[in-house]
C-alpha cells in the first residue's frame, strides 16, 4: 500500500517525458516496509528516459554512505572520479555521470531509504537536477516515516 501511495505522489510528466505506468513496479523482500523497492519511469520515443527508484535496502545505503563518508575513497580513483557530493532539496546527494548510462542522483532518506534518479540522454546535470526536482522527497520520507 505504501508504495502504491508513493507512486500514486509522483508527477505524471517529467520535464515533458511522460510516465510509463506500465512499467510502474512495487516489490518487497520483507515485511512492511523492510525490502521494498518502488520504481516508476518517464520516457519519450526519442531515447530520452529518466527513472525514480525509492528503495529500502541496507546494501545500497551502505555504498552510499561509503561515497559520502570517505574522502579516502575519492583519492582511490587516480583523478578519473565520475562522481561527486552535492545537496538535493537540503539532502546530501551523489551525483554520477557515466557516457554509457548517463546521469544518476543517490539521495539517502534517512536511515534505511534511497532516492535513485537516473537520466539517459540528458544535455546536462543541470538539465538532470531539473529532472530530480519534480519529486518531493519531503512527502516520501514523511509516508515512510523516515526522519
Amino acid at each position: 500500500q505504501i508504495g502504491n501511495n508513493i507512486l500514486q505522489s509522483l508527477p505524471q510528466s517529467i520535464n515533458n517525458l511522460p510516465k510509463d505506468a506500465s512499467s510502474d513496479q512495487v516489490t518487497s523482500t520483507g515485511s512492511g516496509w523492510a525490502g521494498l523497492t518502488i520504481v516508476r519511469r518517464y520516457t519519450n520515443n526519442n531515447g530520452k528516459d529518466f527513472r525514480v527508484t525509492i528503495a529500502n535496502s541496507a546494501l545500497m545505503m551502505a555504498a552510499v554512505n561509503t561515497y559520502l563518508n570517505s574522502a579516502a575513497y575519492a583519492q582511490q580513483t587516480n583523478g578519473q572520479q565520475n562522481w561527486k557530493q552535492t545537496k538535493f532539496k537540503g539532502n546530501r546527494a551523489i551525483i554520477e555521470y557515466s557516457e554509457g548510462s548517463g546521469y544518476k542522483l543517490s539521495v539517502p532518506l534517512g536511515q534505511s531509504t534511497l532516492a535513485m534518479f537516473e537520466g539517459v540522454s540528458f544535455a546536462n546535470e543541470n538539465e538532470m537536477m531539473s529532472a530530480c526536482n519534480n519529486v518531493d522527497v519531503d512527502s516520501i520520507k514523511k509516508m515512510l516515516g523516515e526522519q
